[in-house]
C-alpha cells in the first residue's frame, strides 16, 4: 500500500493503459466478427448461385456451351441471308445541321413537283405549305446531334413512301404521321404517332412506323400496295383501313366522273367532256351495252400503317 501511495500516478496510468488495451482488443474482435459474417454471407450467396447453375436447364457444360456457339453461328448466317434477300439499309452518317436543312428543302421541293406532275392533291395547311411532317424542322436552324441521324432516316423513308403513292397516282394525300425523334417534335401533334422506333434483339433490325392517309380509287390502292412490295426498302403493311370518301356523296353512279378534278379525266384516258357530262344536273348515263363493264368505282379514303425495316450493316471483319 505505501508503494501504491508513493506511485499513485503510475498506478493510475497503468490502469488506464490496461483499460484502453482491453477496449482495443474488444473492438478488434468485434470488427473481425463483422468481416467474418460478411464473408460467410458472400460464401453462402456464391454457393446458392452455384447450386442454381447446377440445376439450370440447359446445364452450362462444355457440350452445351459448344452448342450455343453453333447456334450463334447459325444466327449470324441467318442475318447475312436477310441482308442478301432484302439488302442492308444505309443509315446516314456525318450529317450536320446545314446538310440536313439542305436535304430537307430539296426533298420537300422534289416531292411537291412529283405530286404536281402526278396530279396528286396535297394538304393546304393554314400556316404555310405542306412540309410532309417536317413543319417544326423547317423552322429550326440548330438540331440535337442525337436526332439528326433518325430525322434524316425518316426524311428518306417519307420520300420513298410518297414516291410510291405519287407513282400510283392517288387522288390526294391527306396526312402523314411518324414517330418523334426528340422532345422538340411536338408541333403540330397531328404529325406524330404515339409509337416509338424499336429494335429487334435477334436480328438487330430497326423498325420505323409510319401512318399515311390518302384518297384514291381501288385501282390506285392496288398500285400503292404493289409499290410497297416492289420498293427497295423493306415495308411491312401492318393494317389497312378503307372507307368511302366523304367527297363521294353517293349522288351519281359514276364515282370516277362525278366531282372529278380538272385534268383527272385525261389522266384516266377519258374524253375531255366526261367529267362535266355526268355532273349534277346532267342527263343520266345510258345503260352499258352487253359485254361492257359499268364504270362504278367510287373514291376511297385509305389509312395504311406501315413499318419500314432497316437491317444493320454487316459487322466489320477483323484483320
Amino acid at each position: 500500500m505505501p508503494w501504491i501511495k508513493r506511485n499513485l500516478l503510475f498506478v493510475v496510468g497503468l490502469a488506464v493503459a490496461v483499460a484502453l488495451l482491453g477496449f482495443g482488443v474488444f473492438f478488434y474482435l468485434l470488427s473481425n466478427m463483422a468481416a467474418a459474417q460478411a464473408a460467410d454471407e458472400e460464401l453462402n450467396s456464391k454457393n446458392a448461385e452455384y447450386g442454381e447453375l447446377l440445376e439450370r436447364k440447359p446445364f452450362p457444360s462444355k457440350e452445351n456451351i459448344a452448342a450455343a456457339q453453333v447456334e450463334q453461328a447459325r444466327l449470324a448466317k441467318f442475318q447475312e441471308g436477310l441482308r442478301t434477300q432484302f439488302g442492308a439499309s444505309v443509315m446516314p452518317e456525318g450529317v450536320d445541321d446545314a446538310a440536313f436543312k439542305n436535304l430537307l428543302d430539296m426533298t420537300v421541293d422534289s416531292l411537291e413537283k412529283h405530286a404536281a406532275a402526278s396530279g396528286v392533291n396535297l394538304p393546304n395547311p393554314a400556316d404555310g405549305k405542306f412540309a410532309f411532317t417536317f413543319d417544326q424542322q423547317r423552322k429550326q436552324l440548330e438540331f440535337s446531334q442525337k436526332s439528326l441521324v433518325p430525322l434524316t432516316a425518316q426524311l428518306l423513308d417519307i420520300q420513298d413512301i410518297c414516291r410510291v403513292l405519287f407513282d400510283a397516282k392517288i387522288l390526294g394525300l391527306e396526312s402523314l404521321r411518324r414517330t418523334p425523334t426528340s422532345t422538340n417534335d411536338i408541333s403540330p401533334p397531328s404529325n406524330y404517332l404515339s409509337k416509338k422506333v424499336t429494335t429487334n434483339t435477334v436480328t438487330g433490325a430497326a423498325v420505323f412506323p409510319y401512318e399515311v392517309t390518302f384518297k384514291c380509287f381501288s385501282a390506285e390502292l392496288a398500285g400503292v400496295l404493289a409499290g410497297f412490295v416492289n420498293s427497295e426498302p423493306l415495308y411491312i403493311v401492318k393494317s389497312i383501313n378503307v372507307e368511302r370518301s366523304p367527297a363521294d356523296g353517293g349522288s351519281t353512279g359514276l364515282g370516277m366522273a362525278a366531282g372529278m378534278p380538272p385534268g383527272m379525266a385525261s389522266r384516266y384516258g377519258m374524253p375531255p367532256g366526261l367529267s362535266s357530262r355526268y355532273g349534277i344536273g346532267a342527263p343520266p348515263a345510258a345503260a352499258p351495252r352487253p359485254g361492257e363493264a359499268p364504270l362504278d368505282d367510287k373514291p376511297l379514303r385509305v389509312t395504311i400503317n406501315v413499318d419500314v425495316i432497316k437491317l444493320p450493316p454487316p459487322p466489320a471483319r477483323k484483320g
